[in-house]
């Protein structure tokens, strides 16, 4: 499937790319089974419209279940325009983001507009440490350094959305909470796996197990957490706290 969106975005060439590289967790630490495949896309200019078009049609053929096509992993691709970054200011600007989330969306017809992202200083932090080259230099020969202080602006400005998401999305909450701890103690950004273990011992009993419980349904080892909604509350609720 890599290969297949590799070729894909060569033959559209939107933006005129830079470098494609795979980033998230299959670059951090491996595909998990219901990992998304994540791509982050670096271009020289802003998409137009047909080409904006093009990159869309081509996912929505191909991207998770609800896939027209070939149904397969969920693909998030973030295309960023180097213009945009370089040199790096905040807040700042996604050029293109597709994801299985925005699919009835982009079915209507919305195409994805350039947008400032408060997630995107993690992202870029990230992808210059952990990252697959797929296509064109490694991304970190590109990207500048993200200072210290707007990594930590990113986490703060995304934890009370991420938490306004655990509802049905536990698993994903709880662990995204875990790596963000890991994330402000050490500076590392570790798959998500790897902070549950980091960060559960340190937690009281119900939440390490809530956490050990997520981790391992990440590995597809367990079923999923979510099935006591107060305590998984109360678990997010204490990483919460860890973050702020």
């Amino acid at each position: 499937m890599v290969e297949e969106l590799v070729g894909l975005l060569r033959a559209l060439d939107p933006g005129g790319i830079e470098s494609v590289a795979l980033v998230g967790s299959g670059a951090a630490g491996g595909l998990r089974p219901d990992s998304d495949l994540d791509l982050l896309v670096l271009t020289r200019r802003s998409p137009d419209d047909a080409e904006r078009r093009a990159v869309v049609d081509r996912l929505l053929e191909v991207s998770g279940r609800r896939a027209t096509r070939t149904p397969g992993r969920p693909v998030e691709l973030l295309s960023v325009c180097l213009d945009d970054v370089v040199p790096w200011r905040c807040p700042a600007l996604a050029d293109l983001l597709y994801g299985e989330w925005l699919r009835d969306d982009h079915t209507a017809g919305d195409l994805p507009r350039p947008s400032y992202d408060a997630n995107l200083p993690v992202v870029v932090a990230s992808a210059r440490e952990h990252t697959v080259p797929l296509l064109g230099p490694h991304p970190a020969t590109l990207l500048p350094q993200v200072p210290a202080n707007d990594v930590r602006r990113s986490l703060r400005e995304t934890l009370d959305p991420l938490l306004a998401d655990l509802a049905g999305d536990e698993r994903n909450v709880l662990l995204t909470l875990a790596r963000t701890v890991v994330t402000l103690g050490s500076g590392r950004v570790v798959a998500k796996d790897e902070a549950g273990r980091l960060v559960a011992p340190s937690l009281p009993d119900a939440a390490r197990e809530d956490l050990d419980t997520a981790a391992a349904a990440y590995l597809g080892e367990v079923v999923d957490v979510g099935d006591d909604p107060a305590r998984t509350a109360t678990t997010a609720a204490l990483l919460a706290g860890r973050v702020r």
